[in-house]
């Protein structure tokens, strides 16, 4: 009899404790991820890439690629687990601007970990030190970031009127809510498909939604909320454009996807799920990243483990350890962009 109380006693929480999956639980699964998914992108595919150069002709090339299949889909499902890592870190950048106690230090941070980044990410992905076409993932993070500060400011500015925004700039952002997002769509890889005369149209149709929906928000909310809203929208369409012609990682849709988690932001699982959806727009390639949905709902809010600056250097150290072994291996000077 004792020793079955003793059991239930044992399975039961101690006081304080939660039940669930800590903040750094969940950013240790997004770094095995990104871990499988980086090693599958920098060393894997250069075996893959000098294994087909090497093959006389196209007929040698096919026959090389049907005896290496499996390694094809190894390469496949690493880049498939990998889909995890980025929404994950979205969320949780999320939940840190809203409880960080200085934001200006947590862009500080990010800033300083993409310039120390850049160039292991340059080497491990592209093949060489500077590559301006493509650059790491904390610049996304970054212009993220910048995204939800310029929200929480224009909320605070509608909600106390000694600090509302100047008349002009009230009177322009209706305008820019409209226009900036048909620019962007116009000129980003969302719509890469399209011709250029179909992009056209299809931003024009875009904006005129956008200005539609604007008018009857208005009608509902009143002005000041739509002024608001259109702020956001302009801050968000600036901060998607910088992604975009900075070309970093996941661009202009990895800002757009903390965005639609910020939006849900009281929701945990709906704003994961919002975000992977607009991820599947930026690539149907990213529908594994939905699984993350799974340990974000079983978040219990806590911090966990006390490792913020390891997860910060474990991004370049990572990069570098796996363009490393690349070199080692024979395979640093295939160049993969």
């Amino acid at each position: 009899m004792d020793n079955a109380q003793n059991n239930i006693q044992s399975s039961v929480p101690l006081s304080g404790e939660k039940r669930g999956l800590s903040g750094s639980t969940i950013k240790i699964i997004a770094v095995i991820a990104m871990l499988i998914d980086h090693a599958a992108a920098s060393v894997l595919a250069r075996y893959l890439v000098a294994g087909i150069r090497s093959a006389a002709d196209s007929q040698g090339a096919w026959v090389w690629q049907q005896e290496h299949a499996s390694l094809y889909l190894a390469y496949n499902a690493m880049r498939a687990i990998g889909r995890l890592g980025f929404p994950i870190f979205c969320f949780l950048l999320v939940e840190g601007f809203q409880r960080t106690r200085n934001v200006k230090k947590y862009a500080l941070r990010l800033g300083i970990f993409a310039l120390i980044s850049e160039i292991p990410f340059d080497f491990a992905i592209c093949g060489q030190a500077f590559n301006f076409e493509y650059q790491n993932v904390y610049f996304t993070l970054l212009l993220g970031l910048l995204a939800l500060c310029a929200f929480s400011f224009f909320e605070k500015a509608e909600n106390q009127k000694e600090k509302k925004l100047p008349a002009a700039l009230r009177m322009i952002f209706p305008v820019t809510g409209v226009v900036l997002p048909a620019v962007y769509l116009s000129k980003s890889n969302v719509l890469v498909f399209f011709e250029i005369e179909e992009r056209v149209i299809f931003s024009v149709i875009s904006g005129s939604v956008i200005a539609l929906g604007f008018l009857l928000y208005g009608i509902r909310k009143g002005l000041g909320r739509i002024q608001t809203v259109s702020a956001d929208i302009t801050a968000l369409a600036l901060c998607m454009t910088a992604a975009e012609l900075l070309r970093t990682d996941y661009a202009g849709m990895g800002v757009l996807t903390m965005a639609a988690m910020y939006l849900l932001r009281r929701h945990r699982a709906a704003a994961m799920a919002a975000g992977c959806v607009v991820l599947c727009i930026l690539s149907p390639s990213e529908l594994p990243a939905f699984f993350a949905v799974i340990p974000v709902a079983l978040y219990n809010g806590s911090r966990g483990l006390k490792m913020k600056y390891f997860f910060y250097a474990f991004y370049p150290a990572h990069l570098a350890l796996l363009y490393i072994i690349a070199v080692l291996a024979g395979l640093g000077g295939v160049m993969l962009l």
